[in-house]
């Protein structure tokens, strides 16, 4: 992209008059950290920082042409374009460059299992096509453009993660990304305190069709909201789950201490898929991606293949063997009261001591009394058990065990605590960093 295409999409001008328009942008960068030579830096303003005050800093490390919102003067002779609002243009950069692919692009939301489901589509697909992925959970509107800039002539196909925070931010993504194919994993309590309900949930969530022209929605047909849409003329629904009226039925679950298996039947064959990550409630989200994989002419031997190999994110349901007969459970990276059950499930029945350390699940809104009310009566059915509880929220429900204000004062107890023979779950919401707990107890 050169400089005055730049200028074109974003409606912008040049400030500083003695400039190069002529040499190409590499790549578009809104962290001058990671600002090389020959890039477009575009100055954002976040909620903690602000892209203007780093202008120098990119600059100096190589920047081809910035883009700013306010006044700056800099004796440069990169250009300075000048738009009436810098995030307005990252996404008309970000619109630009995906009009200029006509490359399939996949794209997964829900309430759970987004990453686990991305990365399970982006690696089955990987075995034919050069795949390009969206990273981490770099999923929002900040995220996907970050993606869309990777993209280039010699990829096959795009699979990105849409999360969302309140109504209308799944639209704008769909809309910029334009998927020909659609992944929601379910639909639940996530968020529902910015949202107010699960069915304002599911209509957030479903504006992943905003912006299909057409194509294929593949959805959890379990899900008591997912399983009512109905397909258009231009949209067909694939629904895949443990119901009978799925289109691509599971059957024969079981799941052990360190594997998750399941059976499916495919052109009047039987056959079984091995998941070597412990936990029913996460099949729904491999049986997704084995129906991307078929609609993408995936065999399904090399399908099985690659979730039998499949290795999930740290932090997400992580089995860690510890000394004196001690298995960690490490489950940190964020909780929901779905994601925080189907882990409970997995436990409740085994023989060994239960050590069950959860932080607060968050952004409940006016449901978080409720829903922690509700872990609290599940957790007096599971025996052999030790509660340790950690937050502001999770306190309501102290009566189950020990609360502790913070990570630290929960260590403290810990160190007092014989935790041989024993089966420590650690899982809570991001911000409650639980990963302190769990880098204690990998040390002990």
């Amino acid at each position: 992209m050169d400089i005055d295409k730049i200028i074109e999409v974003c409606q912008g001008k040049i400030v500083n008059e003695s400039y190069s328009k002529n040499k190409k942008i590499r790549n578009i960068k809104i962290d001058s950290r990671k600002v090389k030579k020959g890039d477009l830096f575009v100055a954002i303003v976040g909620a903690k920082h602000d892209g203007h005050d780093f202008v120098e800093e990119a600059i100096n490390k190589g920047a081809r042409a910035i883009i700013v919102e306010k006044n700056i003067s800099l004796d440069t002779k990169i250009p300075i374009i000048k738009v009436k609002s810098t995030y307005e243009s990252l996404i008309n950069l970000a619109s630009y460059q995906r009009s200029k692919y006509n490359i399939p692009l996949i794209a997964i939301t829900g309430s759970n299992g987004k990453t686990t489901t991305k990365d399970l589509i982006g690696a089955i697909l990987s075995t034919k096509y050069n795949v390009l992925k969206s990273e981490g959970n770099n999923n929002n509107h900040i995220g996907i453009p970050k993606t869309l800039f990777k993209i280039k002539s010699n990829h096959d196909v795009i699979v990105a993660e849409f999360g969302m925070n309140h109504i209308g931010e799944i639209s704008l993504l769909s809309k910029l990304c334009k998927p020909n194919v659609a992944v929601i994993t379910n639909i639940g309590s996530a968020h529902i305190g910015n949202m107010g309900s699960k069915r304002k949930i599911f209509k957030a969530k479903t504006e992943i069709l905003d912006g299909m022209e057409e194509g294929t929605l593949i959805v959890n047909g379990d899900d008591k909201y997912l399983k009512t849409l109905k397909e258009t003329e231009k949209i067909s629904i694939i629904k895949c789950g443990r119901n009978q009226n799925n289109d691509l039925i599971i059957y024969d679950v079981k799941s052990t201490f360190d594997k998750t298996t399941f059976k499916i039947r495919l052109f009047d064959k039987e056959y079984k898929i091995i998941f070597n990550v412990p936990g029913v409630h996460l099949i729904n989200n491999v049986i997704l991606a084995i129906q991307v994989g078929l609609l993408f002419k995936i065999p399904i031997e090399v399908i099985i293949d690659v979730i039998k190999s499949f290795k999930i994110e740290n932090q997400r349901m992580n089995i860690i063997k510890l000394r004196k007969n001690t298995t960690l459970i490490d489950d940190c990276y964020n909780s929901s009261y779905e994601s925080l059950i189907g882990v409970l499930e997995l436990i409740k029945n085994r023989p060994l001591n239960k050590i069950i350390i959860l932080g607060d699940i968050l952004e409940l809104g006016k449901y978080s009394k409720r829903i922690h009310l509700k872990i609290g009566r599940y957790l007096k059915n599971i025996s052999n058990k030790t509660v340790l509880l950690v937050g502001k929220e999770t306190k309501i429900i102290k009566n189950s065990g020990y609360h502790f204000n913070t990570n630290q004062e929960l260590i403290e107890h810990l160190k007092e605590m014989d935790l041989s023979n024993s089966i420590i779950l650690v899982k809570g919401s991001r911000a409650m960093k639980l990963e302190e707990v769990v880098q204690y107890l990998k040390n002990i």
